[in-house]
Formats: C-alpha cells, structure tokens, sequence
C-alpha cells in the first residue's frame, strides 16, 4: 500500500519543536517519497530529523520509508521514537501496527492499531490495517468471529475516505469469499468508478460474474480489460476459459494462441491450446469429418509436445499427447507418450488406466494386469466405471494383485 502525505505547513504543531529549515526538507521529503524516490526522501527526512531532533513527523515519515524497504525493525524504532515524544500521535500507532501485522505480530498489531484509532478515529488507514490484522487473525485462529469486526473496519475507512481504492477491492474480496455477490458487486464498481483502466479489477469482476452465473456479463469484463490492454495475457486466459466452457472453440484457441504470443514459455497456455485443438477435434470425428478432425489432432498433438518441452514434470499434458495420438491412429506413439507420464507421476490414475487398457489390446495381458493393479492401488474414487472395468480384467486373469 502506498499512502501519499500531505505537506507540512511551516506553521506546524508546537509540539515537534521543528525549525522552518527542518519543516521545508520534510516537506521536500514528502513531495520525493510520492513520486518514487525514496532515496532521496530518507535524505531529507533524515536532515530534518538532524534539524529537529524532535520532529515528530519526520520521525514517522522516515519509518514510513524503512517500512517500504522490508526494514521492519528500523521502522518501528522510528515509529517507537514518534510515538515517545507524542503519545497522542495517531499515525505513527497506525503504522507501527502495520509493522507488527508484517512481522507476524498479529495481537500486537491489534492493540497498537486501536490505541492510534482511539487517539484519531478519522485516520482510514487506521481502520484499514485493523481490517487487515483481523483478516490476519482470522486466517490464524481459523476463528470466523473476526470477520465481521474485519468488514466493519473497512467499511469505516471507505466512510472516512470514499476514495480508498484498494480498500473498496479488499472489501469487495471479502465479500465475494463468503458469497455476498451484490455487496461484492458494488465494491467492485466504486473502485472502478476511481480507477476505470484497472485490467486486475475488471479480471476480478468478471470472475464475480461467473461465480453469480451470469456469464456474458464476465465476458463483457474480460473484453473491457483488453480493450484496455490488449497484452493483457490474464485478460485473454480468462476469455479463453470462459469460450471454452460455452464450447465456442474456435475462439477459445484465439485467444490461448494470443497467450502463447504475448508469452511463449507459458506452458499452461500451451496445454489449454491443445485442450482446445483436441476438443475441436473430437467433434469433427463425431460427425465424420475425418480430414478435419485429423487436421485438428495434429495441432493438438503439437501444443502438447511444446508444452512437454516446456515443462517435462507436466505429467497431464503427456496423458493428452496420449490420447491424441491414439485418436489420431498411431497406437505405439499413444503407448509411449502414456509410459512417460507415469514415470513423471507414477499414480497419475487415469494414464494407468488406458495404458493398462491398451496393454490388453496389444496382448500383452500380464502388463495390462499389472499396470491396473496400479491403478486400483491408487485409491481413487474418481473412475468408479473404470474401476469396475479394471477388476473384472484381473478376475478374468490370475485374480490378483501383486505388491
């Protein structure tokens, strides 16, 4: 989260004791740190602190700098010094518990968030963390009573500051997990409102879509995204998904082929482009239309075999290349593509299965029975009719299994 300070005017709070000179390079501090350079911003809150050296802002905004980098405890030592020469300073408690909520100091981030909250209710980030430390808490204890306590936190910091996009988001998540798709749906929208040319949020919103079951809305979101940026391979997998599951293939292997375009060693892409191809396939065969189907089943093959050669663990896409080339005709090729997924997964349950299968159609019977002995050993329960095939192949064998 990048939180962006307003200046501090020279006539500023007696308390810190800060000179003119050390107010002007906080300020400057300030106006580095909200465009990115945040070198030259811990030099200059570091100079006003030489100037002041109980300029409690600057303390605070120089923890906000080690925070940043990942320097936990030098950002609470900063914090710690702003809160010892002003206790009523609601800030720095806000983001010494935000510190604690990093660390994994999750009571501490609780007790010290609501200590800055009750010297300064108005501060959003305030309630913003609590809402992020009970999230936290609740994911720890597994205990749901925080989650309420969660959502009213962030509903108070949007209240304090409607603008807070990041906070409309996390609140729309929160909704979205437990199922409260139209409360979701309005968080979505106001970040939206404030940041239309988000690709991540319209993704995030086409998703709510598909989970409310209103498909076509969730298209709508993903084209939007790439209206936005048509490089936005997320953007193009998600509409691939969704074509998919309509069953609109062609366009599905559009945009799996933009994909595997925009990002060449994507083997996920690759393997969804063959899903794609092979299903395209499958269809031209039931009606027939061989030259078709076979025209299909040879880019299918060679999506797959990109994404073995991307990634030889990816035992799934073997088992595909299998089938391919068992549909496609060529027997010893589906044999072979089938014995090197279960060297790369030895209980991949359904290659087991057709290998054991095709073992039988070579007459090969006591590797047939081996291998689905193998797959009975595997335990699944997600083949029931195959199971039931397997057993009655080794009944009709020796009518065992053999460790």
């Amino acid at each position: 989260m990048c939180i962006f300070l307003s200046l501090v005017p020279a006539c500023a709070k007696k308390i810190t004791m800060a000179t003119d000179r050390a107010v002007y390079h906080n300020n400057q501090g300030i106006t580095a740190m909200n465009v990115g350079d945040l070198e030259r911003a811990e030099f200059e809150f570091k100079t006003a602190i030489e100037l002041s050296a109980q300029y409690v802002e600057a303390y605070n905004n120089l923890g906000i700098i080690h925070k940043t980098h990942g320097k936990y405890d030098l950002a609470a030592a900063q914090f710690e010094r702003a809160i010892e020469l002003d206790k009523h300073y609601a800030q720095a408690y806000s983001h010494l518990g935000a510190v604690y909520l990093a660390q994994g100091k999750i009571d501490e981030a609780i007790i010290t968030i609501k200590k800055g909250i009750k010297e300064d209710g108005t501060l959003a980030d305030g309630h913003y963390n609590l809402a992020l430390a009970y999230l936290e808490k609740t994911s720890r204890s597994k205990d749901m009573s925080y989650i309420p306590l969660a959502e009213s936190s962030f509903k108070t910091a949007t209240e304090l500051n409607p603008n807070l996009v990041y906070v409309h988001e996390q609140l729309a998540d929160l909704y979205r997990k437990f199922g409260k798709y139209e409360q979701a749906l309005i968080r979505y929208r106001l970040a939206l409102g404030d940041t239309p040319f988000s690709v991540p949020l319209w993704i995030k919103l086409g998703d709510l879509y598909l989970e409310k079951g209103e498909p076509y809305q969730a298209e709508n979101c993903f084209q939007k995204a790439l209206e936005i940026n048509p490089e936005a391979t997320d953007a193009h997998t998600k509409l691939g998904l969704f074509y998919l599951n309509e069953k609109r293939y062609q366009e599905a292997a559009n945009e799996f082929k933009s994909v595997t375009a925009l990002d060449p060693v994507n083997d996920m892409a690759w393997f969804r482009l063959g899903t794609v191809e092979l299903a395209q396939a499958d269809e031209a065969h039931a009606a027939r239309n061989d030259t078709e189907a076979h025209e299909h089943y040879v880019k299918a093959r060679e999506a797959f075999e990109e994404t073995t050669k991307l990634n030889p663990a990816f035992a799934d896409a073997f088992h595909n290349l299998g089938l391919v080339h068992l549909k496609d005709g060529n027997r010893t090729a589906a044999r072979k593509a089938w014995e090197r997924t279960i060297v790369v997964d030895p209980k991949h349950a359904r290659t087991l299965y057709n290998l054991g299968t095709l073992y039988q159609l070579e007459n090969r019977p006591n590797d047939a029975i081996a291998m689905l002995c193998r797959f009975l050993a595997t335990g699944t329960t997600e083949f029931p009719t195959e199971r039931a095939a397997a057993q009655h192949v080794i009944d009709q064998g020796d009518g065992k299994c053999r460790d």
